[in-house]
């Protein structure tokens, strides 16, 4: 046996045939020290010869164990030999017949077997990327079978947990590993661009169930990502790319629907896909369809032209609104021209909230007094002034408004025109792809404060309507404070809860989100979009922080709290729960006292010892450690993204683009308020037109995988 193994080891052709003969008993599945057998030697060393001599001889295990020796070490021509071999393909028309595709509970015949039981040709073919190999089985009927869901209840799966839970896992990452090959994709799916979207989405979602292999999931993802780019790179001319990024629908049907493809992209975050320059280059195209040379022009023709389309903007409004299907209208369907036009309309608004400001700090108060607006009843209020000594709500004091500002009416229509903006996305691209964005979610709280505050200044003044402030000016020597509820006085006397104190308090918040809404505009600008996509990460590392910073904090106020309960008449930074959440709060601005612990009158310096060394240790962990954490982790996602800030930058502007690019609204907020009644009808009258078949997305079957073909919608990224 030892003159065998070497002879099939070194490939001596004529000593294996001599030993062969002279010993017919031999045993050719024996061993070497190591546990190899002659077949595996020979397919180590390319003996081919040697190998078709064995092959008649060797039993099936390691014959299927060589075959899987050969793939693995790149040999081919010899795993081809045994793959098309008489005994290899009565194994496998056996195994076919049992019904047993995956071997996943098939036992390891030999201890030595460096393959996992559920490793099978193919599947470690398309690890290796050995497109001959998976040719070859492809053709012959072959295929990797689509590991069921992570949570998937059949009875299979529930067989294969309680049978090795490892072994099933690690079965799932090596059935991903063979569909996520370049190889594979590229010979058995009909489109391996949507394919490989479908894949990479299944692995990034998994990744984020099976934590323990998230790396190895993560990784599969980002080398589909780089397959799909890979095949942008062999795209030749402009023909070609349209096809690629206008192929939509099921793989073996030729239909083409505007960049469909390249929604699904942003749809999926293909962030590789969408910034290549093919990508970019036929999307750049398209948003300054219409323009001219835009891209092109020196900024003396770019200023020129800006100027003449402000100019002719509002003319070409009118004529839109008399009749939107005329040619002289035609430039305002361009997506550029209406992204100018909505950025207008949006700072416009911002003009009008900047404007409020200024006129209720400089005319409300000044020009609607009690002296200036109600003289005779002012008259009568001072003579009660003289007569008790006392100005009861000071020499004067101002009035509450009894209607409406002009910029307060102005800025109702914008807020309708921003609702039925939202109200027809919902209605376009469904509710579920609506709360996804980060922005739709701002809008929404944004329209929602708005439409709060003016509902509740109607409210006021339709209760001032019916209640006269000359009513209350005629009584107001006769009743005293106390009596008087709601009425024009002095703030001082108001209740809290006034309808205008709510309202200016929804109102403020409303304003801060009416200028963070900026922020969706600056990927438009190569400078500006890097930086706002950085402060989308630093804002998850904060809400991450703070989730930490609050069990903290609540532990040492808590402790605080309890240390001090008693000392309330000394000790007012600790004394009460909301005392305390403000020294402990204002603390991690620099802004505590370390005197805020003294007892005051109080002869006890052990419980002000006990509170030195708690607040102490408050300040040191909140301010040394955590904030210096926080800028750790906002100062790595900076780097993040500056590393890769191209690709970032151009992932996100192509969504800001494609939102104009779609089609969507042409009249800007409020002008759109005209044509939202007609828009409607419009809407209500294709879905009752639309068939049955209409009704349900168009389904895509690629690689086993069926996948609804989505538009990416209102899609944000933040």
């Amino acid at each position: 046996e030892e003159e065998f193994l070497h002879a099939s080891e070194f490939g001596d052709i004529p000593g294996v045939k001599r030993l062969l003969l002279e010993y017919p008993d031999l045993n050719t599945d024996c061993i070497d020290a190591l546990g190899r057998t002659a077949l595996r030697l020979a397919v180590k060393n390319e003996h081919l010869e040697v190998l078709e001599l064995l092959l008649d001889r060797s039993s099936q295990h390691h014959i299927y164990e060589a075959v899987l020796q050969a793939i693995s070490a790149g040999h081919v021509q010899i795993a081809e030999t045994i793959l098309k071999h008489r005994r290899y393909l009565d194994m496998w028309r056996e195994r076919r017949k049992l019904g047993d595709t995956d071997g996943f509970f098939k036992t390891a015949v030999t201890a030595e077997s460096q393959f996992s039981p559920d490793i099978t040709p193919l599947i470690l073919a398309a690890q290796k990327n050995q497109y001959e190999i998976v040719q070859l089985l492809l053709l012959r009927g072959e295929t990797i079978q689509k590991p069921h869901r992570f949570s998937c209840p059949c009875q299979e799966c529930r067989n294969k947990m309680k049978f090795d839970q490892l072994r099933l896992a690690k079965y799932r990452l090596n059935a991903y590993r063979g569909l996520a090959s370049e190889a594979y994709l590229s010979l058995s799916s009909k489109d391996p661009i949507l394919s490989a979207f479908e894949l990479a989405q299944d692995l990034r979602n998994l990744a984020n169930i099976a934590k323990h292999f998230k790396k190895e999931y993560r990784e599969l993802a980002e080398q589909l990502s780089e397959y799909v780019v890979k095949l942008l790179d062999r795209i030749r001319t402009q023909e070609e790319l349209e096809m690629v990024l206008n192929k939509t629908g099921r793989s073996t049907i030729e239909k083409y629907e505007k960049l469909a493809r390249f929604k699904l992209a942003l749809l999926y975050h293909e962030k590789g896909f969408v910034s290549h320059p093919s990508c970019q280059q036929r999307l750049v195209t398209l948003w300054y369809h219409g323009m001219g040379k835009w891209d092109r022009m020196n900024w003396p023709l770019r200023i020129l032209l800006a100027v003449c389309l402000f100019l002719l903007y509002p003319f070409l409004l009118l004529i839109y609104l008399i009749s939107p299907s005329s040619k002289f209208v035609k430039i305002l369907r361009y997506p550029f021209v209406k992204f100018v036009g909505h950025t207008v309309s949006f700072f416009a608004f911002l003009v009008l909230i900047i404007a409020s400001a200024i006129e209720s700090s400089y005319g409300v108060t000044k020009t609607r007094t009690l002296n200036i607006t109600y003289p005779n009843e002012y008259t009568k209020y001072s003579e009660l002034v003289n007569e008790t000594g006392t100005p009861i709500f000071g020499e004067d004091f101002p009035l509450r408004e009894n209607f409406p500002t002009v910029t307060t009416i102005l800025m109702t229509f914008w807020v309708i025109g921003f609702m039925f903006q939202e109200c027809s996305e919902v209605f376009q691209n469904g509710i579920l792809d609506y709360i996804t964005s980060y922005y739709n979610i701002m809008d929404f709280f944004l329209i929602s404060g708005y439409t709060a505050s003016f509902t509740l200044r109607v409210l006021y003044y339709v209760y001032l309507k019916g209640i006269s402030e000359l009513l209350f000016c005629d009584f107001l020597l006769s009743i005293t404070i106390t009596d008087i509820k709601y009425d024009a006085i002095n703030r001082f006397y108001w209740d809290p809860f006034d309808p205008v104190n709510l309202s200016e308090g929804l109102f403020a918040m409303a304003n801060i989100l009416s200028f963070a809404r900026i922020s969706y505009l600056l990927p438009s600008n190569e400078s500006l979009g890097p930086l706002q996509i950085s402060l989308g990460r630093m804002l998850s590392d904060i809400v991450k922080f703070l989730t930490l910073f609050s069990f903290v904090m609540v532990a040492f106020m808590v402790g605080l709290h309890n240390l001090f309960w008693y000392y309330i008449p000394a000790q007012t930074n600790f004394g009460d729960v909301m005392a305390t959440f403000r020294t402990v709060f204002w603390s991690l601005f620099g802004r505590g006292e370390p005197g805020a612990v003294r007892l005051g009158e109080y002869d006890n310096h052990v419980t002000e010892d006990i509170g030195y060394i708690i607040y102490g240790a408050y300040n040191a962990v909140s301010v040394t450690v955590l904030l210096n954490m926080l800028i750790a982790m906002m100062t790595r996602s900076f780097q993040t993204i500056a590393e890769d800030s191209d690709a970032e930058w151009k992932f996100s502007r192509s969504i800001l683009y494609m939102e104009y690019i779609s089609d969507s609204a042409v009249l800007p907020v409020p002008l759109n308020i005209i044509a939202a009644p007609k828009e409607a009808l419009s809407a209500l009258l294709c879905s009752c037109c639309n068939n049955s078949d209409d009704d349900h997305p168009e389904k895509t079957e690629n690689n086993g995988i069926t996948t609804e073909a989505v538009g990416v919608g209102h899609v944000y990224y933040l």
